[in-house]
C-alpha cells in the first residue's frame, strides 16, 4: 500500500512539475479584448478576436512569428516538386484532438485527413469560405467553387494519414504563410459532422488541438482559456492559460464580472491599475505604462486610406478617381498629426516584411501620384464630359471618429471644394459603424485602416484584387490582378519589383488614397514576459506568457 502511495506522490510530482516550475508559469494571463465572439470556426470566422482566440486553441501546419518568419507546428518538414506545382507535408504523429466530458472522450490523433477535410471545407460550392480567394491557387479549385467539379477534384489529398499533398495550377511561394492562417487550421469531419451544422458556435460544437481548450464561453463577461492537456508539442505550454475580459467601456459590471476584476472599465484604466497583465494599448498611455515599470511593443501595421464606392458609377470612372487623388496636399497636415501616426503617400506599411527584407526600405515612400490642382481638374472635366454630367453627385465622406481624423479629413474635403467645387459633407461615426457601412455598401467615400494579415505586401494589396474578401470597394483592374498572381512564383528582388509594380498600378488608378500610417501598441505589465505580440494576425499569442512574483 505505502509503495502504490509513494507512486501516486511520484506521479502527482511530476504532473505539476511539467504544468509549472515555480517561476510564474502555468499563471493565468488577462488579456482585455474590444467585444464577444460569435463564431470560433477557424474556416469562417472573421473577427480580428476570434482569430487571435483560434490562433491560441487551433494548431496547424505552420506558425508565423512576429517577425513575419514562418516556422513548422504539425507539419514536422515538408518538400516542394521541381515545378513548384506540388507540396508535400509530413505531419508529426503525436498530435491530438481535446476531450469534450459527455460529447468526445477518444484520444483522437490529428491526421493530415483533417486538414484534407478543412481545405475542401473553404470550396463549399453552396456556402464558401470568405478566405476561398487565398487559395485558388490549388488545383481545380476556381472549378470546385463554382460548383463545376466535385470536392474530391480539388488538389490536396492524404496519402498516408500523416502524409498530406497538396497540388496547385500555379506556383505560390506564399502558400506556407497562407497555410498558417487560421483559415487552414486542421478539421477532424466525424466531429464537425456531429455538430449538425453548430461548428464552431459554441463550446459543445469545438474541438482544439492547440496549446490551450476554452473552458467557458457565452455565458459570462469573459472568455477563458487553459491548457490543453491532449495538446503534445516539442517546446511545453508555459502559461496556465488565459482570461479574455470583455471591454465595454462605460457599461455596469455584472456580479460575474465585478468577480473576475471589474471586466467592464475602460483598458487603459485597468492596465495601469494591475488588474489586465498586457493590453493593446492607446499612445496617449505610453508614458504612464513605462513610468509603471511596463514595456510594450509597437508596429506601423495599419495604413488610413480613402476609398471609393466602384458600384456607383461616377466613382468607378478611373478619372474621377484620379481628381479626387491628385487634389489632396498632404502639407496641410502638418502639426495635426497625432503622435501615433506618420502622413503616407503608399499603401503598404512599414512593418510589412517578405523574405527576410523589409519591403518599404526597397520600395520607398513616395508615391508616383503627386500633388498637383491643374492635373486634377482636367481629370474631373475630362470625366464629366465622358459621364455626360455638369455636376458630379459625390457629397459625403464616412470618416472614424479617432485619433484626429476628422479634422485631418477636413483638409480633404477642403482641397475638393476649392480645386474641384466638390461640396462634400463628412459624416463621422464610430469605427464600427464606418466598417459595417463600407462592407453593405452604403457609402460614397469612407476613410478606413487597412492592415496586413500575414507578412508580404499581398496582404494588404489583395484589398484591390479582383474577387478578394478583402475587396469591399468593388474595384477592379486586370493589371493589378495579373501582377499580383505574378508575385506568387517570382522570389527577392523580383518579387519586390512586382509588389512595387502593383501598388504603384493601384495608386495611379486613384483606387485609394492613402492618407497616414498608424502604429499599434501593446503592452505587457512589468511582472509579465513571454506574451508575443504581432503586427500580423491573430496578433497575440499566449503559450509562452508567464508572470513573476
Amino acid at each position: 500500500m505505502m509503495k502504490k502511495t509513494l507512486a501516486i506522490l511520484l506521479a502527482l510530482i511530476l504532473l505539476l512539475s511539467a504544468c509549472g516550475s515555480g517561476d510564474g508559469s502555468g499563471q493565468i494571463i488577462r488579456y482585455d479584448i474590444p467585444a464577444g465572439v460569435s463564431n470560433l470556426d477557424p474556416q469562417f470566422a472573421v473577427d480580428a478576436t476570434a482569430r487571435m482566440i483560434i490562433s491560441n486553441t487551433f494548431e496547424g501546419l505552420f506558425r508565423q512569428l512576429p517577425s513575419g518568419e514562418v516556422v513548422p507546428c504539425l507539419a514536422k518538414s515538408y518538400e516542394t516538386s521541381p515545378d513548384g506545382l506540388t507540396y508535400t507535408f509530413y505531419l508529426r504523429e503525436d498530435a491530438k484532438w481535446s476531450k469534450i466530458k459527455g460529447v468526445w472522450e477518444e484520444d483522437t490523433p490529428v491526421t493530415a485527413h483533417d486538414f484534407v477535410f478543412a481545405i475542401r471545407r473553404l470550396f463549399d460550392a453552396t456556402a464558401s469560405s470568405p478566405y476561398a480567394s487565398d487559395f485558388l491557387c490549388i488545383k481545380n479549385a476556381s472549378a470546385v467553387l463554382s460548383g463545376a467539379l466535385k470536392a474530391t477534384a480539388l488538389g490536396v489529398s492524404a496519402p498516408e494519414d500523416y502524409t498530406l499533398q497538396i497540388q496547385l495550377d500555379t506556383p505560390n511561394r506564399l502558400l506556407p504563410e497562407l497555410l498558417a492562417s487560421t483559415s487552414a487550421m486542421p478539421c477532424n469531419e466525424e466531429f464537425f459532422l456531429s455538430t449538425k451544422a453548430r461548428y464552431g458556435m459554441d463550446l459543445k460544437s469545438l474541438l482544439f488541438n492547440g496549446p490551450f481548450y476554452i473552458k467557458s464561453w457565452g455565458e459570462t463577461d469573459y472568455i477563458t482559456l487553459r491548457q490543453n492537456t491532449n495538446y503534445s508539442s516539442q517546446d511545453p505550454v508555459i502559461a496556465g492559460g488565459v482570461n479574455f475580459y470583455i471591454n465595454r467601456e462605460g457599461a455596469k459590471s455584472s456580479s460575474s464580472s465585478a468577480q473576475e476584476g471589474d471586466a467592464w472599465a475602460d483598458t487603459p484604466t485597468r492596465f495601469l491599475q494591475g488588474k489586465v497583465d498586457a493590453s493593446k494599448i492607446d499612445y496617449e498611455n505610453l508614458s504612464q505604462i513605462t513610468d509603471q515599470g511596463g514595456d510594450y511593443d509597437a508596429f506601423d501595421d495599419t495604413v488610413w486610406v480613402i476609398v471609393f464606392n466602384g458600384e456607383m458609377e461616377y466613382l468607378a470612372n478611373e478619372e474621377v478617381r484620379k481628381a479626387l487623388t491628385y487634389s489632396v496636399d498632404r502639407s496641410l497636415f502638418s502639426g495635426y498629426v497625432p503622435g501615433n501616426m506618420m502622413t503616407a503617400q503608399v499603401l503598404v506599411p512599414p512593418a510589412v516584411s517578405a523574405m527576410g527584407g523589409n519591403y518599404r526600405q526597397y520600395a520607398g515612400l513616395i508615391s508616383p501620384v503627386i500633388y498637383s490642382p491643374e492635373i486634377a481638374k482636367r481629370y474631373l472635366v475630362s470625366a464629366m464630359e465622358d459621364l455626360g454630367i455638369s455636376q458630379l453627385p459625390f457629397n459625403d465622406l464616412l470618416v472614424c471618429d479617432e485619433n484626429n481624423l476628422p479634422l485631418l479629413a477636413g483638409f480633404v474635403q477642403q482641397n475638393w471644394q476649392r480645386y474641384l467645387s466638390l461640396y462634400t459633407g463628412l459624416t463621422v461615426l464610430p469605427r464600427e459603424e464606418v466598417l459595417e457601412r463600407v462592407a453593405l455598401g452604403e457609402f460614397q467615400a469612407a476613410l478606413i485602416p487597412l492592415s496586413a494579415s500575414y507578412a508580404s505586401p499581398s496582404s494588404v494589396l489583395s484589398y484591390f484584387k479582383t474577387g478578394s474578401v478583402l475587396n469591399q470597394f468593388s474595384y477592379s483592374n486586370e493589371e493589378v490582378d495579373r501582377l499580383l498572381e505574378k508575385t506568387a512564383s517570382s522570389d527577392g528582388q523580383t518579387a519586390f519589383e512586382i509588389y512595387k509594380q502593383a501598388e504603384d498600378a493601384v495608386l495611379l488608378d486613384g483606387a485609394a488614397i492613402p492618407l497616414f500610417f498608424e502604429t499599434t501598441y501593446y503592452a505587457m505589465a512589468p511582472q509579465v514576459s513571454g506574451v508575443e505580440f504581432s503586427p500580423f494576425l491573430p496578433g497575440v499569442y499566449f503559450k509562452y506568457a508567464k508572470k513573476s512574483d
